[in-house]
């Protein structure tokens, strides 16, 4: 299985110079843990995450509304191109202990896979596996 068979496409992204405020409202919309920082449209910058935002901005007393999401953004971000197989992927994510791995594709940024699609992704693999091995026993 590859890694653009289990990322999420709909990325929520944010611009480059957006305020964090403007970052977690959009967070909140979307429901989701993090949101990608892009300039130019697509150009991959960094991420934020929610856990940025506690300890970067609410533990700091910064106001959120005039804090940029440049500044508290990690920018060092690891990606993995959309062949990369799950198990390469799991052992990228193991290996820089992150939770979400960015997904591109010739440069371009085409998703992200997070722990929780990972898991989901096993989740199937174990009912596909079960549902094979209930059937063999009923033929036995």
């Amino acid at each position: 299985m590859l890694t653009r068979q289990v990322m999420q496409k709909n990325l929520v992204t944010a611009q480059y110079h957006s305020s964090v405020q403007e970052a977690a409202e959009k967070m909140r919309r979307h429901n989701v843990g993090s949101i990608i920082i892009v300039e130019d449209g697509q150009k991959l910058k960094g991420m934020v995450t929610d856990r940025d935002i506690a300890l970067k901005v609410a533990a700091e007393s910064k106001d959120p509304r005039s804090t940029c999401v440049c500044d508290i953004m990690s920018s060092d971000l690891i990606t993995a191109e959309a062949d990369t197989d799950i198990d390469s992927a799991v052992r990228i994510m193991n290996r820089a202990k992150i939770m979400r791995l960015p997904i591109t594709e010739n440069g371009k940024l085409v998703g992200i896979l997070s722990l929780a699609d990972l898991a989901a992704a096993m989740k199937d693999q174990v009912d596909q596996f079960m549902t094979l091995e209930e059937a063999a026993l009923k033929g036995l």
